[in-house]
């Protein structure tokens, strides 16, 4: 009658992904910006989905074992180079191209190596997620056999991975509570 493990609405991750959506927005808005800004906020979201992860860590670890500690290496990853790109910017301009390519694919494998738990809420919305993360792994894949192109693009291309990754987050926020 009742789970063993009970979720509820996942407030950390509807943050998320609303922030999410916001900087693809303005990414998508505004394309012209200067990489320095871009990078300074993907930093800022850097560290805010990092903290989402490692706030997740416990319960997901209940529910899918071993693979949350992979979440977990990311988490931290994504916090480190949060940082990282705050202290030295001009750094974070220099290897945002394969630095983006690789993150993709890290948050988008994790993510696809984790959804498995939706199943157990609603069918339609894991195979939502497992479709945005598959598109994931592609654009990182692309990005990763062009850098110069993704350097040349990146705005717009961040901008699909925030409304991705946002769209994700919005739907596992929702998900939980059922």
């Amino acid at each position: 009658m009742f789970r063993k493990n009970e979720w509820h609405f996942d407030w950390s991750e509807l943050m998320t992904g609303v922030i999410f959506l916001i900087v693809a927005y303005c990414l998508f808005k505004q394309p012209g910006k200067t990489l320095s800004g871009l990078v300074i906020v993907i930093a800022i979201a850097a560290i805010i989905r990092g903290i989402s992860k490692i706030s997740a860590y416990s319960r997901l670890r209940q529910e899918t074992g071993m693979r949350a500690t992979l979440m977990l290496v990311d988490a931290i990853v994504d916090v480190i180079l949060g940082i990282l790109f705050i202290l030295n910017v001009p750094a974070g301009v220099a290897a945002l191209g394969y630095i983006f390519a690789f993150w993709f694919l890290f948050d988008s494998i994790i993510a696809l190596l984790n959804v498995s738990h939706l199943k157990q809420f609603n069918t339609g919305l894991y195979i939502l997620s497992m479709i945005l993360n598959i598109l994931g792994v592609i654009v990182g894949l692309l990005l990763l056999m062009a850098p110069v192109v993704a350097a040349v693009t990146i705005a717009t291309l961040v901008g699909f991975y925030f409304a991705f990754f946002g769209i994700n987050a919005i739907i596992i926020a929702f998900a939980r509570r059922l």
